[in-house]
């Protein structure tokens, strides 16, 4: 269908554009206001073509509705412009006829209107932007501390109060939105407040009129204060990342840098050294002086350890008394050791906490990226590693992961496994190492300690400094444990049943052992197994270490009173190298005081080892106990302790531990040795 001409004349002189269009949409004749507008395109042409690409969904779904009746009503954009576009239906035909109404100004009036509403309170900017005049409300004035006239009113001058960090985000969210990537500016920045604070805020902004070239000329906005919000998130953020005791990083913070290292590895060409930092017997001084004064402690070896820190090194508190220290260098094994030792040596000088002079030590291992690993994971593990061969080592030094340690931590792991199977299939044993009086070295034995030995069918007899750890970590220390009373308790019953009135035999329980027995609903009854068995209860002494003693546990006190109560005599273990050793003596009935063999072993160069050993023996005679000397070599051990009024001995010099039919051969066969 054509237009008459006279008739298409007076539609090119109409405002609006003016087309012609069929059921499925594409233009058939437009006016010369719209033919002029699309740069004189061929037609037939969709209509939807010359839409924005996000509203033509929109117009389809609406054109096929309107279809049905007669008349089509829809606002798009046509080009760059917001187009209110009517048409109806030519009466009995298919044909329709429409116009396009520039609404572009209305629009962003409504949008104006709507940012002005939902940011009710705000300042506000009116900025024409190629005039580079702007004007500010004196809402915004007042956000920041001006009067009217303290602030030029060009965009520059605001600009010019952004900080310096913030102001490349800001330009790319304003280029964006002048480009109309965005349909709304949207930035939070800081901006430098009158009494020199600085004010975090929220400008949102729209574009409301565009030149021919469609270049900004008039932008609107406001600025929200969200200062309050920025602190409560920056609050959350250090809460999430900072320890609150030390001010530390955290294990989250710690991770976060490691990966950003890792990352930059290869580009800055350096290695990464992961150092795992742990305190020496930190909880005896939580345990006896209380979790204040330990947490007073942690903070001052947070502060040595920053000290220590070379340019770039990083101090993060994993948890409990565990610290990390992470080197990025190029030669990370040379940097972790130098800073290792100067760590080493800061901790080892006293801490004055709570009107007391405290010692502690650390041990440290450490893992190395890329040798060891480029995952977190694998350099945690190679650094818990490390630390746990620092720590079985003595203590006070630090290792670094060698494939022999994993090799090691795999044959930890076999062993653990294989623990569980040792009892059933009868591959436990005991030994038994004499105790000797003092003041008659030559006489037959009355006492001995029964010693666990663990015979492996492929790797041989299993040192206790290996498997008695992996008992007490896995739990079954307890069950063990019993197998070794009962085992020790028919032997004393056995010997004094040949003879030997009055024969006892130690046996060691651990501290692990004591609190692994709570989770048990039925405890072992030790007192009636012994009456049951006919044994009074002095045939057995219980080996107990302060550690124990430590922990201040009423359930631990109530197990060592019904011992006691039983007749079983206890012996306090490894005495002197515990904290606060002497404080205990007073609250707990203890027989004996087993002199440590560290002390034994600087007996023959006189001194403060000296000194310390007669300080036990006659303490523990003043408090009714006895004393039992522990690791005795030499002959010379022997006579000092002697000499000093020790009651017994043990250790090589005397004998080591051997099986129950050796024992009675060397020791019960003759009159004296």
């Amino acid at each position: 269908m054509s237009t008459p001409v006279h008739f298409a004349a007076l539609l090119d002189a109409l405002p609006q554009q003016v087309w012609q269009a069929d059921a499925s949409g594409r233009l058939l004749w437009m006016n010369s206001r719209m033919t002029e507008a699309l740069g004189r395109p061929a037609l037939p042409a969709p209509l939807a073509g010359w839409l924005h690409a996000e509203d033509r969904a929109g117009f389809a779904a609406a054109w096929e509705a309107a279809q049905q009746g007669d008349a089509f009503e829809r606002e798009y954009r046509f080009g760059s412009t917001w187009m209110l576009a009517q048409a109806r239906r030519l009466p009995g035909s298919a044909l329709w006829i429409g116009s396009h109404t520039d609404v572009t100004h209305r629009r962003a009036a409504e949008e104006v209107w709507k940012l002005a509403l939902e940011c009710s309170g705000d300042g506000v900017w009116d900025w024409r932007v190629q005039e580079q005049a702007e004007y500010f409300s004196e809402g915004i004035m007042r956000l920041y501390g001006f009067e009217p006239g303290d602030v030029d009113a060009t965009p520059r001058a605001f600009d010019g109060r952004t900080h310096p960090d913030d102001i490349e985000q800001m330009a790319r969210d304003r280029d964006a939105h002048f480009a109309g990537r965005t349909p709304l500016y949207r930035n939070e920045h800081r901006v430098l407040a009158k009494d020199g604070s600085w004010k975090w805020v929220l400008s949102r902004g729209l574009v409301i009129a565009r030149d021919a070239a469609g270049q900004p000329l008039r932008m609107v906005g406001t600025h929200t204060d969200i200062t309050e919000r920025k602190r409560q998130e920056a609050l959350v953020w250090q809460q999430a990342r900072i320890d609150t005791l030390t001010g530390l990083p955290n294990r989250r913070s710690l991770r976060e840098r490691i990966e950003r290292a890792l990352a930059q590895l290869d580009m800055r060409g350096e290695e990464l050294a992961v150092m795992f930092v742990d305190l020496d017997h930190f909880k005896e001084v939580n345990d006896s002086l209380g979790h204040d004064v330990g947490d007073a402690l942690l903070v001052q070896v947070a502060g040595r350890l920053q000290d220590c820190m070379p340019a770039g090194g990083v101090v993060a508190r994993m948890g409990g008394d565990e610290f990390t220290v992470l080197l990025a260098t190029a030669e990370a094994a040379a940097a972790a050791g130098r800073v290792g030792h100067e760590l080493l040596e800061a901790l080892s000088e006293a801490f004055a906490v709570a009107g007391e002079r405290l010692y502690v030590s650390a041990s440290i291992g450490v893992s190395l990226a890329p040798q060891d690993g480029l995952e977190i994971e694998a350099l945690f593990k190679h650094a818990d590693l490390a630390l746990y061969e620092a720590k079985g080592a003595g203590r006070n030094r630090m290792r670094l992961f060698t494939p022999a340690l994993h090799e090691a931590a795999q044959r930890r792991a076999r062993l653990a496994g294989e623990l569980r199977e040792a009892l059933p299939a009868g591959q436990f044993s005991l030994v038994y190492q004499p105790i000797l009086s003092l003041r008659d070295p030559a006489a037959p034995p009355r006492k001995a300690e029964a010693l666990l030995r663990w015979q492996h069918p492929q790797l041989g007899e299993v040192s206790p400094a290996q498997f008695i750890p992996l008992a007490e970590t896995s739990g079954l220390i307890v069950e063990i444990g019993n197998w070794v009373f009962r085992e020790a308790a028919v032997q004393a019953k056995a010997w004094r049943a040949a003879g030997h009135e009055g024969f006892q035999i130690s046996i060691n329980k651990s501290p692990v052992q004591f609190l692994g027995e709570r989770s048990h609903r039925v405890q072992p009854d030790w007192g009636a197994h012994l009456r049951a068995l006919g044994l009074p209860g002095d045939g057995l002494a219980v080996e107990i270490t302060e550690g124990l003693l430590l922990e201040r546990d009423e359930a631990v006190a109530q197990r060592l009173r019904a011992l006691r109560e039983a007749g079983l005599s206890i012996s306090l273990d490894d005495f002197g190298t515990g904290y606060s050793s002497l404080s205990y003596l007073q609250h707990h009935a203890i027989d004996t005081v087993k002199i440590d063999r560290s002390f034994v072993a600087g007996l023959e160069a006189g001194g403060k080892a000296l000194a310390l050993c007669r300080a036990i023996v006659t303490m523990a005679h003043e408090l009714g106990m006895e004393v039992v000397a522990e690791g005795i070599e030499t002959e010379a051990q022997m006579l000092a302790l002697r000499e000093m009024g020790c009651d017994w001995g043990q250790g090589w010099w005397f004998g080591k531990g051997v099986a129950a039919a050796e024992f009675e051969e060397r020791w019960f066969s003759a009159t004296t040795r």
